[in-house]
């Protein structure tokens, strides 16, 4: 609705998920190459976070069986899995009725051991946008 503004402001883009087919040579070039650093490895997930300036880029690697669930449905599919924007503080509950108001359904959610709040949306393309918040 016009003139409607968010209940929140984006305060930075906390990630990207790229989806990779290797994880060695992936490394070499965003590390070796871009200078980004490793700062987290999640082999359950076939992922390693890396620091790039103030935010992250994640990779995912879909040659391992634990990567498997970011692979594309088809062949030369996807390659960013979604885009996190990190929303500066922001009430839950407005958060989710602001939502709700403009139809746009949450397709996961998750809560971090931090207490920090993540939801996916889609935005009208079918791309995954996920809003952290906390």
């Amino acid at each position: 609705m016009p003139g409607h503004r968010a209940p929140f402001t984006i305060d930075r883009l906390d990630h990207v998920l790229v989806i990779v087919n290797g994880m060695a040579e992936s490394l070499h070039f965003y590390g070796d190459v871009l200078g980004c650093d490793v700062e987290s490895r999640l082999p359950d997930y076939g992922m390693v976070e890396l620091r790039a300036g103030s935010s992250h880029l994640d990779l995912v690697d879909t040659a391992v069986p634990q990567g498997a669930w970011a692979r594309p449905a088809v062949a030369g599919g996807r390659n960013v899995d979604h885009v996190a924007l990190r929303l500066g503080r922001v009430d839950e509950r407005a958060l989710r009725d602001h939502l709700a108001e403009h139809g746009i359904a949450i397709a996961e959610e998750r809560i971090e051991d931090d207490g920090t709040l993540s939801l996916y949306v889609r935005d009208p393309s079918g791309n995954t946008i996920e809003l952290i918040s906390g």
